[in-house]
């Protein structure tokens, strides 16, 4: 996945670990093969293995092209994967090569000293400059980005047809007038895998594009600088209109109880007319539907079982008519390497390898990866793209808010929604718990 969920508190990690032997242990290389160790996240929470790349393709591929590396290829769920990894940087360890964030994230981790520079290096040349400036720091880069990524909006364009919705809509009251539409007519409008919370944030950072941005596009400066807070911000606004979806029971109910795969089923299967996600996850999202066993998730009802169908990937508006409506946009994540790797020189190796275009580990790694444009308007030739290219040429877009944040604050973001879901405090609390989480790591 995405790459664009909320993280643990890097700062506590760091105290977790103090004390802890900072000598490195190195791993044993057997056979005369160099052991390279390479980190991804993206296994779902319900431990289905959504990247056969990272599992297979990849350290295949590099045994038959390097026999005398062996590339050692993990993966973990989203919160695992980020505290394991953390522990492991923070007492001079950690794999060779990594997955990580862009912008703000990736600064903690140049801050902390964890990560190699590759400024100069010949193979930053395969990447446009717009692509890597997610990853570049006080002017040197950092990392290797997938390219960028979109939040946006699945749906069923088929469903949209059948109840008379001509277009997808352009504004927050017709996307409302469209989401009562559907359900008046029997249909779930959106379905949303809220037992994995980071999900929340992508209709989220879709309306705040809109809301908070458009009017102060500086609004996530002036927070790390103390001059703003996100009580009493447009935050609250955003907060307030996307729980109103649930509270007017257009997103599923239950949602609490349904993860990403269930989710993605119940969306393939024609249960649910839209789903917030991204370009990330189009294989999952444009699945030949089958009967996957997903059964019924709170009282969803089929609209036709296992049918085929058109699906249209459009941002979420916050905008009022007339108003401009921004769209969700960001750096994709990327590939990093830790500063402390004893194999630097295979590691470059076998990442020069993997973006040579003319070998044939490029061509599995594109195939994975191919839905991530290297620049704003870059038509991929996929059709459920098209329209949203074609849109991203004419409409400015903002990153995923949680980018420009500190470690740890969109994590308070999400779950302050999932205690809100479930009934527990108010949108102030979780305005509140935000602001005392940047506080505490403004610094």
């Amino acid at each position: 996945m995405s790459i664009y969920r909320s993280l643990p508190l890097l700062a506590l990690l760091l105290l977790l670990t103090t004390g802890c032997d900072s000598e490195k242990t190195a791993e044993p290389d057997s056979g005369g093969q160099v052991t390279v160790r390479y980190m991804h996240m993206g296994v779902a929470a319900d431990d289905g293995d959504n990247n056969p790349y990272v599992t297979r393709q990849f350290p295949d591929a590099v045994a038959e092209h390097f026999p005398d590396i062996a590339l050692k290829s993990e993966m973990l769920p989203e919160d695992p994967y980020t505290k394991t990894l953390l522990v492991q940087l923070s007492s001079g360890e950690g794999p060779d090569f990594f997955e990580w964030w862009p912008m703000r994230q990736l600064e903690e981790l140049v801050a902390a000293g964890y990560l190699q520079d590759l400024t100069g290096m010949d193979i930053l040349n395969r990447f446009t400059p717009d692509a890597l400036e997610g990853y570049t720091i006080n002017g040197k880069v950092y990392g290797m980005p997938k390219g960028l990524s979109i939040m946006a909006t699945w749906y069923n364009k088929e469903l949209f047809e059948q109840h008379d919705i001509d277009a997808f809509p352009s504004d927050w009251p017709s996307f409302l007038a469209a989401c009562e539409k559907l359900k008046q007519a029997g249909v779930t409008p959106i379905v949303m895998p809220d037992e994995d919370r980071w999900f929340i944030q992508f209709g989220l950072y879709q309306l705040a594009a809109s809301i908070v941005y458009a009017a102060d596009p500086d609004f996530d400066k002036k927070l790390l600088a103390g001059e703003r807070a996100f009580a009493n911000s447009p935050w609250r606004e955003v907060l307030l209109m996307y729980k109103s979806l649930y509270d007017r029971g257009y997103i599923a109910p239950g949602s609490l109880d349904i993860g990403a795969e269930k989710a993605a089923a119940l969306f393939n299967d024609g249960k649910a007319a839209m789903m917030f996600n991204g370009n990330w996850d189009y294989a999952r999202l444009t699945a030949n539907p089958a009967s996957r066993g997903a059964g019924s998730a709170g009282g969803l009802k089929s609209n036709g079982g296992a049918n085929d169908f058109q699906r249209g990937f459009m941002p979420l508006p916050g905008n009022e008519p007339g108003q401009p409506l921004l769209l969700s946009i960001g750096p994709a994540g990327g590939t990093v390497i830790n500063a402390n790797t004893r194999h630097l020189s295979e590691v470059l190796d076998i990442l020069a390898y993997q973006f040579d275009p003319d070998s044939p580990l490029y061509g599995l790694y594109k195939q994975n990866y191919d839905v991530f444009p290297m620049y704003k308007g870059e038509d991929l030739g996929i059709p459920e793209f098209q329209d949203y290219t074609a849109l991203s040429k004419t409409h400015d877009s903002v990153y995923f808010s949680n980018q420009a944040w500190p470690v740890g604050v969109a994590d308070a973001l999400c779950r302050g929604f999932q205690d809100w879901i479930a009934g527990h405090g108010t949108v102030d609390d979780i305005l509140a718990a935000m602001d005392e989480r940047l506080e505490a790591l403004r610094d």
